[in-house]
């Protein structure tokens, strides 16, 4: 439910702030990335799917989804801090 609000998060126009959030973490011993891009980053080509889906392969995972919003899943939940310092490079 708490996700479900990010995804429904209004986009930015083309002249607001450059917007890219990958937030991470786990539950039930499955890990979970979410991406977000807006505004500038968006009109930029910035990518949440294909951002995410790089970040979950850092930590044995895969998933993807739309430019401003995606999803993905990590088998190994030891690697997931790894994969989010790894965010700003990926970027």
């Amino acid at each position: 439910a708490m996700l479900a609000g990010l995804e429904r998060a209004p986009a930015a126009t083309h002249q607001g702030p450059w917007v890219v959030v990958v937030i991470g973490g786990q539950s039930n011993g499955k890990g979970l990335f979410i991406a977000k891009v807006v505004g500038g980053a968006l009109q930029q080509g910035a990518h949440a799917g294909n951002l995410v889906r790089e970040v979950a392969k850092l930590a044995g995972g895969g998933g993807g989804g739309r430019p401003d919003f995606a999803q993905a899943g990590a088998k190994n939940t030891s690697k997931i801090g790894e994969a989010l310092a790894a965010v700003p490079g990926l970027v």
